[in-house]
This record gives structure tokens, C-alpha cells and sequence, in this order.
């Protein structure tokens, strides 16, 4: 059984799945090599960096912690 977390993370997939549809240039694919290049080019334009700067927020306001030994 999934998680809340997991679920959320499968309907926010979904509808992201359907805005890159909307975004890629390719309209018909012929093979699953075509849809593995535009999935990972258009994650890498446009997903990417907004999880990079979000993450990167995220630990600017995690307290420091010490090495341990």
C-alpha cells in the first residue's frame, strides 16, 4: 500500500507528465528510445533546476551539524 507521500508524488508526476507532453516539440513517438530522450531533455530544462533550487533553499535552513567521529 502507498504512502499519502507516495501517492501525492504519483499524481504530481502524472500531471507534470502532461505539461511536458504539452511542451515537447514531438507530438507522435515512434519507439521508447524517443520517449526516453524527451523525458530526460525536458527534465533537464525544466524540472531539474526548480528540484536543484528548491533542494538548495531547503538546506540554507537546515541547521549546521557537526562532523562526527
Amino acid at each position: 500500500m502507498l504512502s499519502e507521500n507516495e501517492k501525492r508524488i504519483q499524481e504530481l508526476s502524472r500531471e507534470l507528465g502532461a505539461c511536458l507532453y504539452e511542451q515537447s516539440q514531438i507530438k507522435k513517438f515512434n519507439n521508447l528510445g524517443e520517449i526516453e530522450e524527451t523525458v530526460r531533455d525536458l527534465m533537464i530544462q525544466y524540472v531539474n533546476p526548480e528540484i536543484g533550487i528548491f533542494l538548495s533553499k531547503q538546506v540554507q535552513k537546515k541547521p549546521p551539524v557537526g562532523r562526527e567521529k
